[in-house]
C-alpha cells in the first residue's frame, strides 16, 4: 500500500521521483582487482601495521601484570574495587550524553532555529576548551566554601548552607556532561546527521506516518550506528578521564581507575605492575565490550549518500522554534560563557578566587607569562604536535576505514578490534607503555622527539577516529565507487576523488577533535615530553600544581583563542558543505 501511494507521489510531484526505499542493507563490497597476491601482501601490511601500534603497548601492560603477586593485591584490595565501580559510574554519563548530544545535533541541524548557526558554533567551543582550567572555573562558581553560585543563594531567606558542593560525584558528573560529554556528542553526531538524506523522512510523510513515527522507525535506525559508535567511544573514554577526578575527588575521598593508577605509579618506589594489573583487569571487559559492539555493528550499516542529489531541507516547526533556541541558550550560557567568564577574570585577578581584595585585576600575570621564554617554546611546540597529528590521524585514520569498510584484506575484523585497544589503556599507562617500549629498543632515539609525540598522541586518538570515519564511509553507496572504476579511475583515485570530499565533515571534525585533545592532552605525553618538547598543557599543569593559578589561568585563555580560530577555520572550510540555513 506504501509502495503505491509512493509510485503516485512520484508522478505528482518532480522531487519525489528521488525518493529511494529505506529498507536497510549492508553496502556491498567493491570487487577486487588486480591479483589476489597484492590483496593479500595489502591486507597482511596493514594488519601488521596495526597490530603493532595497537598492541605493543596492551602487550607491555599484560606481561608487567603477571610479574609477582600484582594480580592478587588488585583484586583483594577494597580502594582498586571502589576505584573501579567510581570510574563505571561516572562513565555511565557516555549514554545519557550521547542522547542529549543526539538530541541538540538534531535540533542544530535538521530544525530552522533562531541563532543556530551560533549555537553549533558555540557546542563546538564547549568541548574544545581545556577541561582542567574549566575544571578550577566551576570550582570558584560551585565550591561549598567560597563559590561565586552558593555565596549568592545563600543570601536568601529559605536557603541555609551551601546547596551545591563541587567536590562530590555530582559535581564531577556536573563538571564532564557540561565541558565534555555533552558538547562533544554534539560534535560526532552531528556530522553524521548533516549527511542524512531528508528525503527518507519525505518518504514517512508521504505513507502517512507521524513526527514521532518517522523518528522512531527512520531516522533512529539510520544514525543508531552512529550514536552507538559515539556512546560506546564515550564509554571508554569516560573510564581513563584524570583532571576532573584528580582535582574534585581526593576532597570528598573520590578515587577512579585513572587516579588510582597515577598514585601507583608516582609513589616511591613506583608500584608499576600493580598499576599494570589494574589496567589488564578493566581492559578484559573492554575488550569484550568492544567484541560485542563489532558483531552487533555487522548488521546494522546504512547507504544514505547515493549516486543522486540528496535532500536537506531543514524543517520549520513555527513558534516553537523559538523556545528550542531559549532552552539551548541557556544549556550555552550554563556550559559555556560561564565558566569561560570566570576563567577571563581569573587570569586577571591578584589573587586567585579572592574578589573582595582591594584592586584585585592586574595585569602582571600577563606580562609576565608572555615575557617567559618557555611559554613561547611551549606554544610553539603545541602548535606543531597538534597539528601533526591531526592531518597525520586523518589520513591514517580514513585509510583504514575504508579498508575495513570496502576491501577483502584478510583479518581485517581482527584489525577492526585492534583499533579499539589504545582506549583501553588509560593515558599515563600508554605513555609509560610507549616510553618502556621506546627506551627497551633501537628506537630510543625518538624519546623527548616530537615525532614521537605526534605518533603516541595518532595512536591514543585511533579507536574515535577510525571509527567515525568507518561510520561515515558506510553511508556513501557503492554504486559512485563503481562509475569511478567504469570510468578507469584506480582504487586510489577513486579514494582521493570520490571518498574524501564525500566524507569532507567527517574529515574536518576529526580533524579538528584530535588537533585540541593533542593541545590540551596532559596524561598521554607526560612521560614522553622533556624540557625541550614541552607543551601549553604541561606548562598549565606545573602552574596548577604550583598553585599558580593566576599565570595558568593565563596559558588557558591562550590556549582557548587558539580553540576559536581552530573551530572557526574548520566551519569555515568543512563544516558549512552540507549546511543549509
Amino acid at each position: 500500500m506504501c509502495a503505491a501511494r509512493l509510485g503516485q507521489a512520484r508522478d505528482s510531484h518532480p522531487q519525489s521521483q528521488q525518493i529511494v526505499s529505506v529498507t536497510a542493507t549492508a553496502p556491498a563490497i567493491v570487487p577486487r582487482s588486480g591479483p589476489p597476491s597484492l590483496h593479500l601482501v595489502g591486507g597482511m601490511l596493514v594488519l601488521l601495521l596495526v597490530g603493532i601500534v595497537t598492541t605493543a603497548p596492551v602487550v607491555v601492560v599484560i606481561l608487567g601484570s603477571f610479574d609477582g603477586d600484582a594480580w592478587l593485591e588488585t583484586l583483594s584490595n577494597p580502594v582498586n574495587r571502589n576505584a573501579i565501580l567510581a570510574s563505571v559510574v561516572l562513565a555511565l554519563r557516555a549514554p545519557i550524553a550521547a542522547v542529549l548530544g543526539f538530541l541538540i545535533a538534531w535540533l542544530l541541524i535538521r530544525i530552522k532555529l533562531p541563532g543556530g548557526k551560533f549555537l553549533e558554533f558555540a557546542m563546538w567551543i564547549t568541548f574544545f576548551l581545556p577541561i582542567l582550567p574549566l575544571t578550577l572555573s566551576w570550582i570558584l562558581l560551585l565550591s561549598p566554601r567560597y563559590g561565586i553560585v552558593n555565596l549568592a543563594l545563600e543570601k536568601l531567606p529559605f536557603i541555609s548552607g551551601a546547596p551545591f558542593n563541587i567536590y562530590s560525584i555530582g559535581g564531577i558528573l556536573w563538571v564532564h556532561l557540561t565541558a565534555s560529554s555533552v558538547p562533544v556528542m554534539v560534535v560526532l553526531l552531528g556530522p553524521a546527521i548533516r549527511q542524512l538524506d531528508a528525503s527518507y523522512e519525505e518518504v514517512g510523510r508521504v505513507c502517512g506516518l507521524r513526527p514521532f513515527a518517522i523518528f522512531r522507525q527512520i531516522t533512529l535506525p539510520i544514525l543508531m550506528p552512529a550514536i552507538l559508535t559515539a556512546a560506546l567511544a564515550g564509554f571508554i573514554k569516560s573510564l581513563e578521564a584524570f583532571e576532573v577526578e584528580r582535582i574534585l575527588g581526593p576532597p570528598a575521598n573520590i578515587f577512579v581507575y585513572s587516579t588510582r593508577i597515577y598514585d601507583l605509579i608516582s609513589w616511591e618506589p613506583p608500584l608499576f605492575n600493580d598499576a599494570m594489573a589494574l589496567s589488564a583487569l578493566v581492559l578484559s571487559g573492554l575488550l569484550a565490550l568492544a567484541i560485542v559492539y563489532q558483531k552487533w555493528m555487522r548488521h546494522y550499516s546504512y547507504a544514505t549518500i547515493l549516486g543522486r542529489e540528496a535532500s536537506r531541507q531543514q524543517l520549520d516547526i513555527g513558534p516553537a522554534a523559538w523556545a528550542a533556541s531559549a532552552i539551548l541558550f541557556l544549556i550555552v550560557a550554563i556550559s559555556l560563557f560561564f565558566p569561560l567568564v570566570t576563567l577571563l577574570l581569573g587570569s586577571f585577578m591578584k589573587l586567585f578566587g579572592f574578589f573582595s581584595i582591594p584592586s584585585p585585576y592586574v595585569l602582571a600575570h600577563w606580562r609576565q607569562v608572555f615575557a617567559d621564554p618557555v611559554f613561547l617554546h611551549s606554544l610553539w611546540n603545541s602548535l606543531l604536535i597538534s597539528t601533526g597529528a591531526g592531518l597525520g590521524g586523518v589520513f591514517i585514520y580514513s585509510m583504514i576505514a575504508y579498508l575495513l569498510v570496502r576491501s577483502r584484506i584478510p583479518g581485517r575484523n581482527l584489525v577492526e578490534l585492534l583499533t579499539w585497544l589504545p582506549w583501553t589503556i588509560p593515558g599515563i599507562l600508554l605513555s609509560v607503555a610507549c616510553l618502556s617500549l621506546m627506551l627497551s629498543t633501537p628506537l630510543s632515539f625518538l624519546y623527548g622527539s616530537i615525532l614521537s609525540l605526534i605518533l603516541i598522541l595518532i595512536i591514543s586518538q585511533m579507536p574515535i577516529g577510525v571509527h567515525m570515519m568507518k561510520t561515515s564511509v558506510l553511508q556513501i553507496g557503492t554504486e559512485l565507487e563503481h562509475s569511478a572504476r567504469l570510468c578507469g579511475a584506480g582504487p586510489i583515485r577513486t579514494f582521493f576523488a570520490i571518498i574524501l570530499p564525500l566524507i569532507r565533515p567527517m574529515l574536518v571534525s576529526i580533524f579538528v577533535i584530535v588537533f585540541i585533545s593533542a593541545i590540551r592532552d596532559i596524561s598521554t605525553i607526560i612521560f614522553m615530553a622533556n624540557a625541550n618538547t614541552k607543551t601549553l598543557s604541561l606548562l598549565m599543569l606545573e602552574f596548577a600544581a604550583s598553585s599558580n593559578l593566576e599565570d595558568g589561568a593565563v596559558i588557558g585563555v591562550v590556549t582557548t583563542a587558539i580553540v576559536i580560530v581552530v573551530a572557526a577555520l574548520a566551519r569555515r572550510f568543512g563544516l558549512n558543505l552540507f549546511a543549509q540555513r
